[in-house]
């Protein structure tokens, strides 16, 4: 399958927010490409919180990818500070990165997954809401 990314990044400097909404057809390098794009970004900081909506994406990954992409970002642990929310659709989607979510939050990461924008903003904005799904 062909890979199509469309992706768009909005770093909120007021707000301390990251806000990135993919679309398309998903590859693993397009994945870590695309990590890259924001921690490199001038305006983003670590400790920023993040609201990731893959919604609308296609994905040719396998669990072992899904994995791999928990790693690379694992050593990238100190540019992730802040929580990062993820809002997805599809229940084998959410199944695997609820596995991922997991796996990362066990090394320090505040990572949870959502099924709508509401629902991230509600976990993000509550200092207190580290109870993953």
């Amino acid at each position: 399958m062909k890979s199509r990314v469309v992706y768009s990044i909005d770093i909120s400097t007021t707000n301390h927010l990251v806000m990135v909404t993919a679309k398309g057809i998903y590859k693993l390098n397009e994945i870590k490409d695309l990590i890259h794009t924001v921690i490199k970004d001038p305006e983003y900081k670590p400790e920023y919180n993040s609201i990731i909506d893959i919604r609308d994406v296609k994905y040719t990954l396998t669990v072992s990818e899904i994995f791999s992409i928990s790693d690379f970002i694992l050593s990238f642990k100190h540019y992730f500070k802040g929580k990062t929310a993820i809002i997805a659709k599809g229940e084998i989607l959410i199944n695997m990165f609820k596995l991922s979510t997991m796996f990362i939050s066990k090394h320090g990461l505040q990572t949870n997954i959502f099924l709508n924008y509401e629902e991230a903003i509600k976990w993000l904005e509550d200092p207190d809401s580290i109870k993953l799904h």
